[in-house]
């Protein structure tokens, strides 16, 4: 494609409204991952099952899209939960605690996203289903260049800073979030100063599942839901987690945003038929240069 300044506005726009959707399941990895030191393979399928949720809300229950985005949250969040509580913590029960089963519990990861998604095969069938939203009552934002943004890549935008900012107020100025901070900090030290370790880490796991929720029923109405599109996202959300830092909140978010950018441009100016590689690209690259990740810190090895 020949060098033009509109098309690379257009394309770093959309890019960027992608990259927020990376971002906030980016997000939850690394909140689970600073809470249990652990990442979560079966995230994707979380993400997966939240956009069937809002899928079912809208559609065959009738809800608004902004009710059905709730709902879907509230129950991927119950659902991440269970899970956590059900199949996880046993994993701890064998002895000590959630760090020296972390290998089990990554195992366990593996095998609940497989059966998950076969769950959903079973649920929805291989088909996959378009995500009609109403979305009229959102205006269209017009740039310079005759650049027209859509509605559903508007309220993509809107929601995903209303999420991060909730979850910022959640994590900086509420009790159970600074209860979760600490958790994710230090557990022994939780423990003695009288906080529940077992409840933090369910509310970790379910505050970070309605994010992958959040960004299934978001990306939603821009493609079609299907079983398979957990896998995807959650390579380019686990890219997006390491380019930041992994561990860092913040950071997720810019590497989600990064992500987003850089797989636009490329998929534009070098090959759209690659489209899906231009993450890992930028990931072999930003650990070429710093390993920790932008906005990591280098690791400690715990006594």
């Amino acid at each position: 494609m020949a060098f033009d300044l509109n098309s690379l506005l257009a394309f770093i726009i959309f890019g960027v409204t992608i990259g927020v959707v990376y971002g906030i399941v980016a997000l939850g990895i690394s909140l689970i991952y600073s809470g249990l030191d652990i990442v979560h393979f079966a995230h994707g399928e979380m993400y997966m099952f939240g956009a069937f949720f809002g899928l079912v809300l809208a559609e065959n229950v009738g809800l608004p899209y902004p009710v059905a985005l709730v709902g879907a949250m509230i129950i991927t969040a119950v659902v991440g939960m269970l899970v956590e509580r059900v199949f996880y913590r046993r994993l701890t029960r064998a002895g000590g605690g959630y760090t020296v089963a972390g290998m089990g519990m990554i195992i366990c990861g593996f095998g609940m996203s497989v059966a998950m998604v076969n769950v959903a095969y079973f649920i929805w069938g291989a088909e996959a289903e378009p995500f009609r939203a109403n979305l009229d009552y959102i205006p269209r934002l017009q740039f310079p260049g005759d650049i027209e943004v859509p509605e559903s890549y508007v309220l993509t935008a809107i929601i995903s800073v209303i999420l991060m900012f909730t979850l910022h107020y959640f994590l900086r100025y509420t009790k159970p979030g600074l209860a979760v901070r600490a958790v994710a900090h230090n557990k022994d030290i939780a423990y003695l100063m009288g906080i529940n370790v077992p409840l933090m880490i369910s509310l970790i796991f379910g505050v970070a599942c309605a994010l992958a929720a959040a960004a299934g029923v978001l990306i939603g109405p821009m493609q079609s839901v299907q079983v398979e599109m957990g896998y995807l996202m959650l390579m380019k959300a686990f890219a997006a987690a390491v380019v930041g830092g992994f561990g860092s909140l913040p950071g997720a978010i810019i590497g989600g945003i990064m992500v987003g950018v850089f797989e636009n441009l490329g998929a534009a100016y070098i090959s759209a038929s690659h489209k899906d590689i231009y993450a890992f690209l930028l990931l072999i690259l930003v650990l070429m240069i710093k390993p920790s990740g932008l906005f990591g810190v280098e690791a400690k090895v715990k006594a």
